[in-house]
């Protein structure tokens, strides 16, 4: 009988040997996963980082552009601003490594020369937003008092959540011309 309860016990001693280990395994999967949920939040947090700053950036791209507008309005009217706006954004690269337009800061400058100026500075030195694209329009031509103002601003962004492909972020500016 003794050798008996001598036998169970090994046994049961046999069976809980690797109780431990598997208690550790499953606590260490469950801590991974854990982790890996934080990280997917973390790139979260840092793509909405992205896409807050870019956003930010176009519109203070728009406001600024409205400003400089609203100062020299015979650019506008002479449509230089929205020509040079539809040259830059047709290949911004070629156009901001191409030659500079005059410098019109401490020097004497034409509205349209401004103008240029303008929209070379903000899309080519002063922006940071990826792939921008900028229009500038006008619900008349020439533009005149009373007319509304546009300034369209389309950058690329990267996609939704585990996504590799970007995705198209506009921001419109509207304000009528006083």
């Amino acid at each position: 009988m003794e050798s008996h309860k001598r036998n169970c016990k090994s046994v049961m001693n046999i069976r809980e040997a690797g109780f431990g280990l598997i208690e550790v395994l499953i606590s260490v999967l469950i801590f991974l996963v854990g982790i890996l949920g934080m990280a997917g939040m973390q790139a979260q947090a840092v793509r909405a980082s992205q896409d807050s700053m870019q956003r930010s950036q176009a519109t203070w791209l728009a406001n600024e552009m409205s400003e400089r507008i609203k100062v020299n309005f015979a650019g506008l009217e002479s449509g230089v601003y929205q020509n040079s706006a539809q040259t830059a954004s047709t290949n911004l690269s070629s156009y901001c490594g191409g030659s500079a337009p005059r410098q019109c800061i401490a020097n004497t400058c034409t509205a349209d020369e401004m103008a240029a100026f303008d929209v070379h500075d903000l899309m080519c030195r002063n922006a940071r937003v990826s792939n921008q694209q900028m229009t500038i329009s006008c619900t008349a031509t020439p533009c005149n008092s009373g007319e509304t103002v546009s300034i369209t601003l389309l950058w690329e962004a990267r996609g939704g959540i585990g996504s590799l492909s970007l995705a198209q972020k506009s921001l419109t500016l509207t304000y009528r011309r006083n």
